[in-house]
């Protein structure tokens, strides 16, 4: 960690996470599976939607979830 402060670490972390999430969500398009962060009225959450069905998660959640999904699609 060097001689960053926490606050910088964890701010670096969610702009990788977000990064993240953005091209896992890419990748799973082609599943029907959509993310989206300006539906909602949370700050720091996520809709996924696959077909008629919605899940609000966290960014955490989300991150898993879409991770999790990619592998079973393999």
């Amino acid at each position: 960690m060097g001689q960053h402060s926490l606050k910088t670490v964890l701010e670096q972390r969610d702009r990788w996470l977000t990064a993240q999430i953005r091209d896992l969500s890419v990748t799973l398009l082609g599943q029907g599976i959509f993310t989206c962060t300006e539906c909602g009225e949370v700050a720091g959450e996520y809709i996924l939607q696959r077909g008629d069905e919605s899940q609000r998660l966290s960014t955490v959640d989300t991150y898993a979830m879409l991770q999790f999904l990619l592998a079973q699609a393999e």
